[in-house]
This record gives structure tokens, sequence and C-alpha cells, in this order.
């Protein structure tokens, strides 16, 4: 179980839900003690035996027969790491899990994020399917274990309408619970409303209904049209903060904008401004006792050469001496050259690769081509470190398939990098780095773990697995959940 949960979301609280008659959230009775900012982020452990666990995204599967349904992998920590030689295959035809395999779904199991939303002390894991449902798979003993389909909303400002997208988790009153957080929209005639959905925990494992809920109206109150947010613990505090991105105005041609709203024991409040930003991870990049918060915006970008952003955290939510700024290949020290669609910055990910006390950023480019044209959309992953100073390009490292040690080669349409992520799952203190390419195999995916070290990320010792025969081109490796 996590105390704290930084992930994509959405979440934020003014007016009450009358959604299930349920009452509006109470306010922890003293403030939290601030918990510890480790660098590397928190990892889902849905077993509960200590050991990180990670969820991976194969969302085109073949399941049952039926191409495309959709489906989630699950590997287990253990001292000797993840036994992906036991990966655990959950769809909807797995006994307890609601519906049945459908191959119009399209990406079943997608979005996928972790938290412990029944208090029960386990993880468990939120999913976005592909027909505008939230799912929860709940954690236990023995591990994954049935589901609930979370209800959706009327539509109206007392039962906001969810996207069916996913969601985050985060503790965002201080009061010790998991809470989700969602987008969501009312209607009021003749415009809707967007905004986001805070259910606080915890749910009820039998209808998924939360303890209580609130909405906010963030394009009214906030002056964005929020389609996006991430949850973490910018100002140090032990709560978790909203960082919510979207549009400012809902005319045409209006701009990317974003808001931050500060966790309190009273609900969310604003602090601080940053720059516009799609997706997001927290860490602590430069070991003041702030997580900072990586985004990137490349989907906004005409030529999709990709880029992310670095805002550090402060008392304030971000901080008021430190300003952002943004990355990509074009910045001296950082390896390779802008190039349409890149994609640099479609998938990050936040830990000490380097065992120094500050977070380095691994940063995904999917559809990063070789040399000579043969290669298009092979992929590759860059290491940007982390200083006293913030991000430095200094010792930035660059990964390929073709790179010393890991297995396969690049080629055409492989997407390595289309996913990262950092975990220790035999708790030896190293992070190894999980990478995902989709492509690779003619589809089918695969997953490579690199190991990390005093020196930084190695090709050195690398492995993969995928999900074996029998699944078609499932995309295996397609996301993490984070």
């Amino acid at each position: 179980m996590r105390s704290t949960k930084y992930l994509t979301a959405a979440a934020c609280t003014t007016a009450v839900l009358a959604v299930t008659g349920l009452s509006p959230a109470t306010a922890a009775p003293t403030a939290p003690t601030a918990a510890a900012k480790p660098v590397t982020k928190d990892a889902a452990d849905f077993n509960g035996d200590g050991y990180a666990d990670l969820a991976t995204g194969a969302p085109s599967a073949t399941v049952n027969g039926l191409k495309r349904a959709g489906l989630v992998s699950v590997v287990y920590g253990s001292p000797t790491g993840l036994r992906h030689d036991k990966q655990q295959l959950i769809s909807r035809a797995t006994p307890g899990i609601p519906g049945e395999p459908n191959a119009s779904e399209g990406g079943w199991g997608q979005r996928a994020t972790h938290g412990d939303l029944d208090a029960d002390g386990y993880d468990d894991l939120l999913v976005g399917t592909g027909v505008g449902e939230n799912l929860v798979l709940w954690g236990g003993k023995t591990g994954i274990s049935g589901g609930t389909t979370l209800p959706k909303g009327a539509g109206t400002i007392q039962s906001p309408a969810t996207s069916g997208s996913g969601g985050g988790i985060g503790d965002v009153n201080g009061d010790g619970k998991d809470d989700l957080v969602t987008h969501a929209q009312a209607y009021k005639s003749p415009t809707p409303w967007p905004g986001v959905l805070t259910q606080y925990g915890p749910l009820d494992r039998a209808t998924g209904k939360p303890a209580s809920a609130r909405f906010r109206d963030t394009l009214t109150k906030d002056g964005v049209m929020v389609h996006h947010v991430s949850v973490g613990d910018m100002t140090g505090d032990g709560i978790a903060d909203i960082v919510g991105s979207g549009i400012k105005g809902n005319a045409e041609g209006a701009k990317a904008a974003a808001v931050v709203l500060k966790g309190t024991r009273t609900g969310p409040v604003p602090g601080g401004t940053l720059n516009e930003m799609q997706g997001a991870e927290f860490g602590d990049v430069n070991g003041d006792g702030y997580r900072d918060l990586v985004s990137s915006s490349w989907a906004a970008d005409p030529t999709r050469s990709g880029g992310i952003h670095v805002t550090y955290g402060g008392p304030d939510g971000v901080s008021m001496t430190l300003p952002g700024r943004r990355y990509d290949q074009n910045t001296p020290g950082v390896p390779g050259v802008n190039e349409k669609d890149d994609r640099f910055g479609s998938d990050f990910t936040l830990g000490d690769v380097d065992q120094d006390g500050y977070a380095d950023i691994v940063v995904g480019a999917p559809f990063e081509s070789g040399s000579g044209g043969g290669s298009t959309g092979a992929g590759a992953i860059t290491v940007l470190r982390g200083s006293k100073t913030g991000v430095t390009t200094t010792g930035a490292q660059s990964f390929t398939q073709n790179s010393t040690g890991i297995p396969s080669t690049s080629e055409k349409t492989d997407h390595f990098g289309q996913a990262v992520t950092l975990l220790d799952a035999n708790k030896d203190g190293k992070p190894e780095l999980y990478v995902g390419g989709n492509g690779e195999d003619t589809w089918v995916g695969r997953v490579w773990q690199l190991q990390t070290g005093a020196t930084g990320l190695t090709g050195t010792g690398a492995t993969s697995f995928n999900l074996g025969g029998g699944y078609g081109s499932a995309h295996f490796g397609a996301w993490f959940g984070k």
C-alpha cells in the first residue's frame, strides 16, 4: 500500500455531489505529518508482499478467438525480481471480471493506474475500457482477483458523467485514504460544464460507490476546460496536489492552458501557474524535498517531434524561484536531433538510475528512426540526469535495440519506448527500467528490462519477455500501469 499516489487523472472540489446520495467529504481533524520524499516514484503492490508489481497493457490481444478484445498482464515482484514466467493475464474472459470479451471494444484495459481504493492495504488497478467505462481490478493477498465497473453518472451537476478514460488515485484531502479522481462533465443548458469529479475513498467493492464525492466546474471557476490531470505532492506537505490541463475557454482558437490546485484538509485551493502540459509524472529532480512535475506537449506540436517540460515544486505547488524549462532533442547535450514524428516524450518516467539521490528522467521516443531510413519508427529512449540545480544534460544517455546488450535489433515500427517505467521489483535498492515496444515482432509486442547502477542505465544484462503465443497482434507493451 502506498501513502500517496502520483498518477494521471483529475480532481478538485467545490459543488457537492448528490450522486448516490452521498454526503460531502469531511476534513481530517489534524494536519498529516509530512511524508518522506523518495526520488523514485511509488510502485504498485497488488498482493501486499512488499515487492513492486508491474501491470502491462495488450489492448489488441486476441481473447477467446476475438481479435482486439484486449487484456492486461500483471507480473509480480519477488526476491529474484519480476516473475514474468508466471504472468497473470486478465481480460473480460477472466472469472470475476464484469462483461464478456468484445472485439469492438478496442483497447480494453487502457490507461491504467493503481492505488488502494478500498482501503484494505492492497493496491488495486483502475483501467479505462474502450466503451466508456472505468473498471477497478481488486488487489488482495493472492494478487488481482475480481473487478467492479464504476457508475458512469447521469451528466447532471448532481451526477456528472465520467468519460471512462481512466483516472488517478491519491489522498487529496489528507485523511489517510486514497481517493479516485476523474475527468467528468455536467450538462446545464445550453452548454456542458467540464470539470473533475473527486470520489473520496474508500470505494465499495460491490457497487463501486465512494464514501462521498464532489464535482468542480473548472471552466467557470478556473478558466480551464480540463481534459487531463495529474496528482502529486508538489508542496511537500503529505497531501496530493492536482495539476489539470486542457484549453482556456471553449471558443474556436482557444489555447492550451493548465491549472494547479493545492491539496488541503478542506479541499484543493489555487496554487501557482505552469506551462500547458499533457501527461505528467512527479519526482524530486533537484533533491530539495519537493516533487517536481515532468510533462509533455508533443501532441500539440504540429511536427510531433516532441519535447518535455520540467516544472519545479515548492511550498505554493510551483516553485517561486526556479523557472521551468523545456527539453527536446535540439537542446544542447540531449542526444539526437528533432525530427518530424519522433514523439520524444510520448511517455516518460522518473527514478534515481545512478544512485546519487536525485530523480532522473527517462524519456521514450517510440517513433524515432534509425540511420539510413530502414528502421522508421524503431524507437529510442533517453536518460536526462537530475542534480542539485535540477535537470542537467551532462551525462545524458540514449539507447535503442541496437545498443550493446539489449535483445533484438531496431526494426521498422518496433516502437521501442512506447512505454517506460522504473521500479525496484527485487528490493535491492536499484530500480530497473522497463521499456515497452508494442510494435515488436509484427505488433505482437514486447517488454525489455534494463539494469541501473552507479554509472546510470546500462544495456548489459538486459532481458525481454512477451505474452507468448496465441494472442495475435496484441500490442503488448503499449502502456504500463503507473
